[in-house]
Parts: structure tokens; sequence; C-alpha cells
């Protein structure tokens, strides 16, 4: 899901359908609102699990979207590249759905890696207040 919201923003940027304003605007938005989300998710499975299976199963996540959506969404635009007549103009868009593919997936890996961060603060935070409590 994240993948497609700043592939979104950065296409709607690339064919001038934003300010350079509102694109900003709208990758910050997007930004904290899928780590949000992201740490939502992580803590509605419950503090039973331990960090090893909560790391493994972030990590296969990590792995499986960033080797499945590049083959979902190139796989289809070679093959109608190879079928098209150079006409079509497929040829010139291949470049920059790449690139907002690469920028996409680097985005959410930073939104994987500032939800572990805010998970790691909180934990932190949780046991000082005990520890100073007591």
């Amino acid at each position: 899901m994240g993948i497609a919201v700043f592939g979104l923003v950065y296409a709607s940027a690339a064919k001038r359908l934003l300010t350079q304003g509102a694109f900003l605007t709208g990758l910050v938005v997007c930004f904290v609102g899928l780590t949000a989300l992201w740490v939502r998710a992580e803590r509605s499975r419950g503090p039973a699990r331990d960090a090893l299976s909560r790391a493994g199963r972030i990590a296969g996540g990590l792995v499986l979207a960033m080797m499945a959506v590049p083959g979902v969404v190139l796989m289809p635009l070679f093959f109608l590249n190879e079928r098209l007549p150079p006409e079509a103009g497929l040829a010139e868009m291949l470049g920059p759905v790449m690139f907002i593919l690469l920028i996409s997936l680097a985005l959410m890996l930073l939104v994987n890696v500032a939800g572990v961060l805010t998970l790691g603060v909180s934990v932190i935070l949780r046991w000082w207040n005990r520890r100073v409590a007591r």
C-alpha cells in the first residue's frame, strides 16, 4: 500500500499536477501517516511476540515487497514494450516508471526504519518510566 501511495505522489508531481510545496507536504503527510499505520499494526499484534519473530516478519515482508512489486509493475510493461510499435511511446515511459518505483521502494524502507525506531524508543521510554516510578 505504501509503495502505491508514494508512487502516486511522485507520479502526480512528475506530471506537474502538484506544486513543489504540495509535493513536499504530500510526502511528509504520507510518510507520517504510513509510519503511524505501521506502528499501530505492529502494536496490535500484542506484546507476546519476541523481538526476533517481529524482526523476521518485518524483514520477510520487506523482501517480499521489494521483489514482488517491481515484477508485478515492470513485467507487463516490458511485455507490452516488445509487442507494441515504437510509435506507442512505451519505451520512453519505462525509465520514469522504474525511477518512481525505486523511489517508492526506498521511501517504504524508510517508513519501516522509522517504525522500528518509534517502537524502540517507546519501549525504552516505558522502561525508563517504570524505573523512575520505583
